[in-house]
């Protein structure tokens, strides 16, 4: 945005607007937390002008802040319509959209307040912690840095950049900023990144620290009371409400504190193996969080379909002879259902002296130019294979190029080998294949059972796992995944090294041996005790590859089989 629009806009949003002394108090009660008479002001002032910005946009602030959130939907929408050009409504409906797990939607909203004013802060530091939250490493730095350009100073700023630094391999730097942080403002969602952070990087007695301090700040936050219960670090006795009072008698709950409420309760029921009333509670835990995101199931089986029919073994077996094969860091695809053992396998093979443990890389994709691979609405899915079908040789190694060099700025250590344990990345192996043939492709695989419950039992950070809150759904996208990588495997054969968790915990040795060979690495005895391994670990599984091989997992869902009936009968094995 130019001077000269800048000093327009300006002057759009100064002008003398009808009722201005009746908004400036209703914000003023607002601000007083005075919310029914600011509420009962708003709607006045809207009523005699239905056109003014200003009272639309603090009347769906206000909405937003009691938790209204369709209601706030509605009355910034009609802010955005009256006054496309300004900046501001976007960017509070994009902070509804944040909070509600709508996280694309969110960033496409912070995305067009920035477009529209590259200097207003608040959409810079939305765009930070959306970017964060999507573990988008390169713009999540570049908005960070970006904002503290605009203010060095600023409390969100250095925090969101300390954050931005955490997932850019530089989480001891970003520690140090937030330790300096909490000296001058204690908030909880500071205590609760810093735990984060202390438990990315293995120290779990901190970690374990932080996150009560945290929740001191704020015990209303459910899904922090459900974290502690889960790491045993709170008992609910300490508590100065009863979870179930909560959960059963709070009309006021949101879909998702409902949810959250409805897990605390199935993890102590799960502690005290009473497994009937924990089925229960997990159920309509994840009852909850299926009605939030409202995951189309019929998006991935369509996909999943045009994969299979477009890309056969003709056309991906036999890589352009212009691809470049012989490049370093050569990269390790560790695939499969989340929750199938990739975090493991990536520990045994990071605990290598030539391998640099990459994590969960969104490489794949952004080298290829697509949105999404899953949950892709039909119209998307066309768009995307035809693209993907257009690409001549050369875009073809242009792509496998842009991949190479983006692992090359995290490879800090220079190492020959780089893992990428995203999982989903199962749905492009065959083009995987094509841009990149030096690449080893590890597919990871459990019992069915046992991998779906563990989907099932778990909440996933952001929305990108919604199908795995229904059981319907669940055992769909399981299936879907087994029909794929059979696909797989037979278009590329010896390329994908199929590993069975439960194998590798039966004969952790042998498997490591064939692991290690398939990628082309020596042997090591550190793979055997990657849990001494000292690395950032970014899942779910974060405590669990800090110990070695048990058994526990093992057969778990059994304790749960009266409440598990629409997934247990309807689950193909991958074999």
């Amino acid at each position: 945005m130019n001077r000269k629009e800048r000093r327009k806009q300006k002057k759009i949003s100064t002008q003398f607007i009808p009722n201005q002394n009746e908004l400036l108090e209703a914000i003023e009660f607002h601000n007083q937390k005075k919310i029914d008479d600011a509420e009962k002001l708003y709607l006045k002032v809207i009523a005699n002008n239905q056109d003014n910005y200003q009272a639309l946009r603090h009347l769906g602030i206000l909405y937003h802040d009691i938790r209204e959130y369709q209601k706030a939907i509605q009355y910034l929408e009609k802010a955005i319509k009256i006054q496309p050009s300004l900046p501001d409504a976007y960017n509070n409906l994009g902070s509804v959209h944040f909070v509600n797990d709508e996280i694309e939607l969110a960033k496409n909203l912070f995305e067009k307040s920035f477009q529209i004013n590259n200097s207003y802060l608040p959409a810079v530091n939305n765009l930070s912690r959306v970017y964060f939250k999507m573990n988008d490493r390169v713009k999540c730095l570049e908005s960070s840095s970006h904002a503290l350009n605009l203010a060095p100073n600023g409390y969100i700023c250095k925090l969101n950049h300390a954050l931005a630094l955490s997932i850019n391999g530089k989480i001891d730097e970003g520690i140090v900023i937030l330790e300096d942080l909490k000296e001058l403002n204690k908030t909880d969602d500071l205590f609760n990144q810093l735990a984060l952070m202390y438990e990315v990087s293995g120290n779990i007695e901190q970690s374990n620290k932080y996150l009560m301090e945290s929740f001191k700040l704020n015990n209303n936050n459910y899904a922090m009371l459900a974290k502690l219960i889960e790491n045993e670090v709170l008992d609910e006795k300490e508590l100065n409400y009863k979870i179930e009072d909560r959960y059963s008698k709070d009309d006021l709950a949101t879909l998702k504190e409902k949810h959250h409420l409805a897990r605390c309760l199935y993890i102590i029921n799960n502690r005290k193996k009473n497994y009937t009333l924990a089925g229960k509670y997990l159920v309509e835990s994840n009852q909850y969080r299926d009605e939030i995101l409202k995951y189309d199931i019929n998006n991935d089986e369509y996909f999943i379909e045009k994969l299979i029919d477009n890309f056969d073994q003709k056309k991906l077996i036999q890589p352009s002879s212009k691809i470049i094969k012989n490049t370093e860091p050569i990269p390790i695809f560790i695939l499969g259902m989340p929750r199938s053992g990739t975090t493991l396998t990536e520990q045994i093979l990071a605990s290598h002296s030539r391998v640099h443990g990459g994590g969960e890389l969104d490489y794949v994709r952004s080298s290829l130019g697509i949105d999404r691979i899953y949950d892709l609405e039909k119209e998307g899915a066309d768009k995307t294979i035809d693209k993907l079908l257009s690409f001549s040789d050369d875009e073809w190694r242009d792509k496998g190029q842009k991949y190479i060099n983006q692992i090359k700025n995290i490879n800090t250590d220079h190492q020959s080998f780089v893992t990428d344990k995203m999982p989903h990345n199962f749905m492009m192996c065959g083009l995987i294949h094509k841009m990149l043939p030096q690449a080893r492709i590890v597919f990871c695989y459990r019992d069915a059972m046992n991998n779906c419950f563990s989907l099932y039992k778990n909440t996933f950070g952001t929305s990108g796992h919604g199908y795995s809150y229904d059981q319907i759904k669940l055992s769909k996208h399981y299936n879907l995944h087994v029909k794929l990588m059979k696909h797989w495997k037979k278009v590329l054969g010896e390329k994908i090294f199929l590993l069975k968790n439960e194998t590798l915990i039966e004969k952790q040795k042998d498997v490591t041996e064939k692991l290690l060979d398939h990628c082309g690495l020596e042997w090591e005895d550190q793979c055997l005790e990657f849990y001494k391994t000292k690395r950032d670990v970014r899942t779910i599984s974060i405590r669990q590859v800090r110990n070695p091989i048990n058994k526990k997992s093992l057969g778990l869902w059994k304790n749960y089989s009266d409440s598990l009936s629409n997934l247990k009968q309807s689950l193909i094995e991958f074999s």
